[in-house]
């Protein structure tokens, strides 16, 4: 049901032989007008305090891409790792990014918004963003903009004692009716003490409702299950309970088509292992396994030479830890007014860590 078109790098360091530069986790939005915004984590590696936010660009639908430099550079109002909380595009065009920062001084806030008026060439300072009452939610690619305007950031935690049991996780939302400036109080969106709910993801559907997905644990059996879905008909505040999405995978990116379908990317740490895209049935929220186009592959690497697997790597088993050591993962997704899908992820190649990017249309179209 999906063609691929052609694989390209939205951005690999030129001198892997002179500097460790460590590019992941990138997040991707579409400006009405097609150009690509895609911000990832440039760092000399996976977790080093020396990691910034930079943006990439694209004004040919994804074929190719340049850098436009760090988007919130840090300085006494941002000061720690940084990391990608998302990206969203407001109906005026106006760019909003979340930069999670890991802050030296505990006292200071870890979530700042940064805005591009532009198409993402430029950024204002970055905005200190207070949600309460967990403070910390945002993390990469979960930021969503939605038709009428209205943002909603989301992450994940252990429960805080008060909304939800110590001893339980939760998945949390928040919106913003007024271009992030102010937020709701944060609530769960899902408790679970098993299995657990990590990494949602947002795309709304054709009617309206929002459909999120959900890398899905049992940490009882410490064995990962099908994504799962789960619907809101009121902007996120209510939620139905989660159902069997359909497929396996891990880490869940979607964006709805002009059929009302939905494309789900998703990491997949069982062999074959790689990234793959999904189609929906037309109501957009079921799923077959069966349908699923591989994107890239390791085994065998089907674009180029991929890494040796060790054991603690790129493996489903102790999801809360292994995903220190994953060397592919996190994809976006975003859709064209053309209908092409165009879709980030990072890869570990020749022994480096680096952006690229596919992209695709339905089968037809």
């Amino acid at each position: 049901m999906m063609k691929i078109l052609d694989h390209g790098t939205i951005y690999r360091n030129p001198e892997p032989h002179r500097t460790s530069e460590y590019v992941a986790m990138p997040c991707m939005v579409a400006m009405p007008d097609d150009t690509l915004v895609c911000a990832c984590r440039h760092g000399s590696a996976r977790e080093s305090v020396d990691g910034v936010v930079k943006v990439h660009r694209s004004t040919d639908g994804g074929a190719t891409w340049q850098c436009a430099g760090v988007i919130c550079e840090p300085g006494r109002d941002a000061d720690g790792p940084q990391w990608p909380g998302g990206l969203a595009v407001l109906p005026d065009r106006e760019v909003v990014a979340c930069v999670k920062v890991r802050p030296r001084i505990e006292e200071r806030g870890a979530n700042y918004l940064v805005r591009s008026q532009d198409g993402g060439r430029s950024w204002s300072p970055p905005e200190a963003v207070t949600m309460r009452p967990y403070g910390n939610v945002g993390s990469v690619g979960n930021l969503t903009g939605l038709a009428d305007g209205t943002l909603i950031a989301t992450g994940e935690g252990r429960g805080d004692g008060k909304l939800v049991p110590e001893e339980q996780w939760a998945t949390l939302i928040t919106r913003s009716a007024d271009r992030g400036r102010t937020w709701d109080d944060i609530q769960p969106a899902h408790v679970s003490a098993d299995p657990y709910y990590f990494d949602l993801a947002i795309t709304q559907l054709a009617d309206g409702r929002l459909l999120a997905a959900y890398w899905t644990h049992d940490m009882r059996l410490d064995r990962g299950l099908n994504v799962h879905l789960a619907c809101s008909a009121d902007l996120g505040r209510t939620w139905t309970e989660p159902w069997d999405g359909g497929f396996w995978g891990q880490r869940t990116d979607l964006v709805t088509l002009r059929s009302g379908r939905v494309i789900a990317v998703t990491n997949h740490r069982r062999p074959p292992l790689g990234i793959r895209a999904l189609q929906s049935e037309p109501d957009g929220t079921s799923f077959r396994d069966s349908d699923h186009v591989e994107i890239w592959g390791i085994e065998p690497a089907q674009v180029r030479a991929a890494p040796v697997l060790e054991k603690k790597q790129d493996r489903e088993q102790d999801a809360l830890h292994a995903w220190h050591h994953f060397t592919f993962g996190v994809p976006a997704v975003a859709r064209l007014s053309d209908g092409v899908i165009v879709v980030a992820y990072y890869v570990t190649e020749d022994s480096v860590t680096y952006v690229r990017c596919c992209r695709m249309v339905e089968a037809g179209s």
